[in-house]
């Protein structure tokens, strides 16, 4: 409860940073605009539009990759025989 506490603190303080130093706002006007912080320079739509595809494309494909990789291996573990039963005396262990 008193991890919870410091973590939900921590990013509420770190959410007020960005706000009050404007990162948010910039960060905002480049993703809904094009405008650039720091110039007057605004990319074109279809650059805006190339950029915001490719971020949710990689979001997408790490997530989709992760759980692939998680059923892959699962998959794998299950398949496998318990490598003590291959050690064993077959006499001694061969009812098991």
């Amino acid at each position: 409860m008193k991890k919870a506490i410091v973590v939900v603190s921590l990013a509420s303080l770190g959410l007020v940073i960005l706000i009050k130093s404007g990162v948010l706002g910039s960060l905002a006007l480049f993703l809904l605009v094009g405008i650039i912080p720091g110039t007057n320079y605004a990319l074109s739509s279809n650059m805006m539009l190339l950029i915001i595809m490719s971020i949710v494309w990689l979001v997408v494909v790490r997530f989709a990759g992760m759980e692939l990789f998680y059923f892959l291996i699962d998959k794998r573990m299950t398949s496998q025989k318990p490598s003590h039963k291959k050690h064993m005396p077959k006499r001694r262990y061969s009812q098991i």
